[in-house]
């Protein structure tokens, strides 16, 4: 597996299995975590679910890839929480980001298909992994290749979607901008 879906797995870990799962994460990939997380108040309109969510991918927030936490689609897909990594690499503050939509990252560039991909898969509540040419708050352009995960609540409806980014190189002749690989 890769360190994108592993991320993404443990985030989606069922209750009680999340601490394995990073343990597994952390040793498979041979990484390990800076800093404990420190504690938070959530906002008092925060559902339990989304806490919990919002602790995991903080628990998560020194791996060497971006994880992007946000609401249902049905409310324009809203940033709850981005882990201090992506927070570093786009130069946005987690205050400038929470309740907007990450179309805010897109650059000119993005790609029509990949676009249309990730709009298939939150209509459909499916998974994707696209190649992107995004943009950081100073406008600089940066690549990546995004995995995006609906996560079900105990009801089996979708209550948030995770990301994980992981960088990718820009590269002039192939470049990400069609939606191509740019391996």
């Amino acid at each position: 597996m890769t360190l994108r879906r592993d991320a993404l797995a443990a985030v989606d870990a069922g209750r009680g299995s999340f601490r394995t799962a990073v343990s597994a994460l952390l040793d498979d990939h041979g990484l390990a975590v800076g800093r404990p997380p420190t504690p938070v108040d959530h906002p008092a309109d925060r559902s339990e679910r989304e806490a919990l969510l919002v602790d995991r991918v903080r628990a998560l927030d020194d791996l060497p890839i971006g994880l992007t936490l946000t609401g249902p689609a049905y409310r324009d897909t809203p940033i709850v929480y981005v882990n201090r990594w992506f927070r570093e690499r786009t130069g946005y503050a987690l205050d400038e980001l929470r309740g907007r939509n990450p179309r805010l990252f897109q650059g000119p560039a993005a790609g029509e298909a990949a676009r249309a991909d990730f709009r298939e898969a939150l209509s459909t509540w499916s998974e994707v992994t696209v190649e992107l040419r995004n943009r950081r708050r100073d406008g600089t352009p940066f690549a990546n290749r995004v995995s995006l995960r609906p996560l079900s609540g105990d009801a089996g409806t979708i209550t948030h979607w995770i990301a994980a980014q992981e960088p990718r190189p820009i590269d002039a002749r192939a470049g990400v901008e069609d939606g191509t690989p740019v391996e």
